[in-house]
């Protein structure tokens, strides 16, 4: 038996409206969760992990009757925002977690309340032509081409992923295949994506999804600052020539996730054109110097790619999630749609899109809002200027470990990270360096290996962080080695 038909006065309360009832409930709402963010004393609580556990296992999700909104909020955040890390905390350097922009996460809330859905254009109208001009003008910033578009992903790896999925589809058209309607080719077991020893792990993912398996991907040999060496390129399609093997994509990364290398673009273009192959340009952590004068000659040859990745949180301070592939031709796009009779039929009124013809997604939040609201708020002089401090400061770190007896640079610092060791240190002292401070709630630190060499990573992604807080993480990681 259905149930009875209920009088919905009372959950005015509890839906969102935008009429003046509903928005003066919603701010009422936002006030009380800003009051149940506490001030932050260090990167993170003291919590140990079992402890966490206990504590969380014995939150009633959902209990029968409702505790309200003001004791669900201040209950969130006692257990959950007081035990989690603050990415605003100077000591929080362990990875490429930025702290949001103001503009930004006040966006989100607006995001939410309006809660516009990407994949058609009768669930975002204005969203849609908001993300597609951001991703016209990203296409210009990059330099891309006239035709280059784009769409918004959840992150790095979604955007390689579709980058990888547009290169194969390509290839399979070579020979008169559809390959998302027919599947692979049998020629598809001599597909091979190159890219760098260093290159990200979502390449290596990308290619199982794709059915084309782990092993086509060739890693090159990196410099010991961790770019691509070309020679070893060279060396590797020659190799792939040899063995009859055809070269379906060529990742470049711009920014490496340990020590922030950028490969050699230009060069690597040119060999990706040479052998008509799809060029991919990794830039989710450096693409933001474009937001840079200066920093943004570092990027000199991504003009010439097929496709580029963008993550907007990272380095543009955004909350996560928020990235973009960006590419050459917005029509390169036309071969993932598939119409369907309730959603993108085919038949729409002239110059309506929809985006889930772009995306590997269907529903899909309106991530272009914040970005869009923290650019025009900030500015790409302002914001250039953060992400060149931070770059400063990475230096700067260098410099100050250069100088320590007991500290040791694995590689000059090229981007906002900056990784070393210790003299004298095993792996395992370094690990108990980590952790302990992360345990104690004094530093976030990041800890990686660096061909076979383990060490540990500060990332720098507080523009508000100053030379002194470099000095006192690094004091912090000496005086927990010298208590080994």
């Amino acid at each position: 038996m259905f149930p009875a038909l209920s009088d919905a006065e009372d959950w005015h309360d509890l839906v969102v409206t935008l009429d003046d009832r509903g928005l003066d409930v919603l701010a009422n709402a936002a006030t009380l969760a800003t009051g149940s963010l506490r001030p932050s004393s260090g990167p993170r609580s003291t919590i140990s992990p079992d402890e966490l556990h206990r504590l969380i296992a014995h939150f009633d999700i959902c209990p029968h009757v409702g505790v309200g909104l003001s004791t669900a909020l201040a209950e969130m955040g006692a257990l959950v925002w007081a035990n989690g890390v603050v990415p605003s905390d100077p000591a929080c350097v362990a990875h490429l977690h930025p702290p949001a922009l103001v503009a930004s996460a006040v966006t989100e809330l607006t995001v939410a309340a309006t809660n516009q859905s990407m994949d058609s254009w009768d669930q975002s109208p204005a969203g849609t032509e908001i993300e597609l001009h951001l991703m016209k003008w990203l296409a210009e910033l990059i330099g891309i081409s006239a035709r280059g578009s784009g769409v918004m992903t959840s992150g790095g790896t979604a955007s390689n992923t579709l980058a990888l999925t547009l290169a194969r589809s390509r290839m399979a058209a070579r020979v008169n295949v559809d390959v998302l309607k027919s599947g692979l080719p049998r020629e598809a077991e001599n597909w091979r994506v190159v890219c760098s020893d260093q290159a990200h792990f979502s390449v290596q993912r990308a290619c199982a999804q794709l059915g084309l398996g782990r092993d086509a991907v060739v890693a090159v040999a990196t410099t010991a600052t961790g770019s691509m060496e070309v020679t070893a390129l060279d060396h590797e399609l020659e190799r792939l020539s040899q063995a009859q093997q055809q070269l379906l994509a060529i990742v470049a990364t711009a920014g490496t996730t340990d020590l922030g290398a950028i490969d050699p673009l230009a060069p690597i273009a040119e060999r990706a054109r040479r052998h008509d192959a799809w060029f991919h340009v990794d830039a989710a952590v450096a693409g933001a110097y474009l937001l840079s004068e200066h920093l943004a000659k570092e990027l000199a040859g991504i003009e010439f790619a097929d496709s580029v990745t963008v993550d907007f949180h990272k380095l543009w301070w955004q909350p996560f999630n928020a990235s973009a592939l960006v590419v050459r031709d917005a029509k390169s796009f036309d071969i993932l749609r598939v119409t369907s009779a309730y959603l993108d039929r085919g038949d729409e009124v002239e110059g309506m899109e929809n985006l889930v013809a772009r995306s590997l997604d269907t529903s899909r939040r309106f991530d272009a809002a914040k970005v869009v609201a923290s650019l025009r708020a900030v500015g790409k002089n302002q914001l250039g200027k953060m992400l060149e401090h931070l770059v400063a400061l990475a230096r700067y770190a260098g410099t100050v470990i250069e100088s320590q007896t007991r500290l040791q640079l694995v590689a000059p610092p090229m981007s906002v990270m900056c990784v070393f060791d210790a003299r004298d240190a095993t792996g395992d002292d370094l690990r108990r360096v980590q952790q302990q401070l992360l345990m104690r709630g004094e530093a976030v630190l990041g800890r990686t290996v660096i061909k076979g060499r383990a060490a540990l990573k500060f990332t720098f992604m507080n523009p508000l962080t100053t030379p002194d807080d470099v000095d006192r993480i690094i004091r912090l990681v000496v005086a927990q080695l010298d208590s080994l």
